[in-house]
């Protein structure tokens, strides 16, 4: 029987990896460096970095019901030397779905408990140098349940988290008066918001 060519992937050029070479590994990550084919059949090299065990990563949109408050934190990385403003996220463990990542990461780092509503597919933040893709999770969290009234947060050793509540058109003002104190925005964050017209 013969392969049914509507069914075939389709690629748009003929760019692909030939292999990679580990150059450094570290405790959360991975140097590479990759040799590939570009359009034109040229060898050429560049380097990226992998999350440990090339983890995926979620993006948790939480939004209290009825309420509508969106769920934000604020905590300092290291890399940026900032105190950065962002949704909640975490790193999907090998074997585990993306939305009970989701929600264990939700009540990790908030304290809330939450339901997951809508996953996107999986996506690049930073392809130039990162191979690590990321899905938006958007999980509803019913703001009258009672683990909901006085969440407490989990967090992990060296973990410091401000989770803050915020109505949709509080978030300008919001984001003005965090710009102020010098802190710096996930860019996740930051789009999405921009896309919603409320920046």
């Amino acid at each position: 029987m013969s392969e049914d060519p509507a069914n075939k992937p389709v690629r748009v050029g003929n760019s692909h990896v030939l292999k990679e070479q580990l150059l450094y590994r570290g405790r959360w990550s991975e140097i590479v460096e990759f040799s590939y084919e570009d359009d034109e059949k040229q060898l050429r090299k560049w380097e990226g970095l992998h999350r440990k065990h090339q983890a995926a990563a979620v993006i948790i949109v939480a939004q209290l019901k009825p309420s509508g408050r969106y769920i934000l934190i604020r905590q300092f990385r290291p890399p940026a030397d900032s105190y950065i403003l962002e949704f909640p996220a975490g790193l999907v463990d090998p074997g585990e779905a993306f939305e009970t990542t989701a929600t264990r990461e939700l009540l990790e780092e908030t304290g809330y408990v939450g339901t997951v509503e809508k996953l996107s597919p999986r996506l690049f933040s930073s392809p130039g140098i990162l191979s690590e893709t990321v899905s938006f999770v958007h999980l509803s969290v019913d703001e009258n349940m009672l683990e909901n009234r006085q969440p407490i947060a989990e967090n992990e050793p060296g973990e410091f988290i401000t989770v803050f509540l915020k109505y949709p058109d509080e978030i300008s003002e919001f984001f003005n008066e965090e710009m102020k104190k010098n802190v710096m925005f996930d860019v996740k964050l930051y789009t999405y918001f921009m896309a919603q017209g409320l920046l």
